[in-house]
């Protein structure tokens, strides 16, 4: 049996892909793709505001003029003085870093420091102390704050034992508690 030079090889009629055209890889993910486009769009979406949530509450806050509900949290603002009664109470000192202007803290101002389970944790066990970035640039430079919100406990040295940044309330319970 010859077979022209230029013709195509046949598949056996046993291969997996027999009768059906061949595609590539990419090919079959493009169809996908583009036959699931706009359920990709909406979980990107989705995905985005998920991640950006914090800021866009922050804005909201502000433009919308919404005033932070009370917070138990009595906060110091004396770096010495709450490092000096950490070790005098045998607590850690709760470092907020924020600024009047940043969104996330703003966020944490209305949803975080004002629940009542942060309050309680805060003052079982932390000195709580709050850095203005923008009036003190010292303490942020000390500590290598490059973002906010940063929250830091320190040990009653001034020890970093952990860090973290914006967090919900419930997270935010978690982190006082050490898991």
């Amino acid at each position: 049996m010859s077979r022209a030079p230029d013709a195509p090889l046949a598949e056996p009629a046993h291969s997996p892909s027999a009768g059906r055209p061949a595609t590539s890889g990419l090919a079959r993910i493009r169809g996908w793709a583009g036959r699931h486009e706009r359920w990709i769009w909406v979980v990107a979406f989705a995905l985005l505001l998920a991640w950006r949530w914090p800021l866009l509450k922050g804005y909201y806050y502000k433009f919308a003029d919404v005033a932070a509900p009370p917070s138990a949290i009595e906060w110091r603002t004396d770096f010495d003085a709450a490092l000096a009664e950490a070790r005098r109470d045998g607590k850690r000192v709760l470092v907020d870093f924020t600024a009047d202007w940043c969104p996330p803290c703003i966020a944490m101002k209305h949803d975080v420091w004002p629940d009542p389970r942060v309050a309680r944790a805060i003052a079982e066990g932390y000195v709580p102390l709050l850095i203005d970035t923008d009036r003190n640039a010292v303490i942020p430079e000390r500590y290598g704050v490059t973002g906010i919100p940063t929250i830091l406990i320190l040990d009653g040295s001034g020890t970093v034992l952990r860090d973290a940044s914006f967090l919900s309330a419930s997270a935010m319970v978690g982190f006082l508690s050490g898991s």
